[in-house]
């Protein structure tokens, strides 16, 4: 459960940390969540992947959240941040707006439920893109929320 709290807390700070000022709307979450109930951190990871190459993205990799931070054999095994893009569709984004850099290449974070299961996160593109007031990236931002709740909704099946 520190763990969970802790990794939430680091990807809000993260998040707030690269916003500009300015109000979200109430309807976007910071931090899209889904549990996996009955699952383990490796069964979740794989069928994210699968899920990931199943909605036209291409897995580029994946590490433990200390990775490169202590020893290998030290690293944490409860916690998994997993990369993965849509090469055009960051190109399109980089385009209208470098900003969008803050949210590429996209991730997943996966962390061991207390109790069993596993959570699966990220950090909602469509709430960081409202604080860049830039109306011709929103689009891309909510369908990469979209395509996020879509992988997600996959990986839970």
């Amino acid at each position: 459960m520190r763990t969970l709290l802790r990794l939430l807390a680091l990807m809000l700070s993260l998040a707030l940390i690269t916003l500009s000022g300015g109000a979200r709307a109430a309807d976007e979450p910071p931090v899209l969540v889904k549990f996996l109930p009955g699952v383990t951190l490796e069964q979740a990871n794989a069928a994210l992947i699968a899920a990931i190459v199943n909605n036209n993205y291409t897995f580029v990799r994946q590490q433990s959240l200390d990775a490169r931070l202590v020893p290998e054999a030290l690293e944490g095994r409860q916690v998994r941040i997993v990369y993965f893009c849509n090469f055009a569709k960051m190109s399109s984004a980089l385009n209208i707006d470098v900003r969008a850099a803050q949210v590429l290449p996209c991730r997943f974070t996966l962390t061991e439920a207390e109790g069993g299961g596993v959570n699966l996160m990220a950090i909602n593109p469509a709430w960081v893109a409202q604080g860049w007031n830039n109306p011709l990236l929103q689009p891309d931002c909510l369908a990469l929320k979209r395509d996020y709740l879509a992988i997600m909704d996959e990986v839970a099946l």
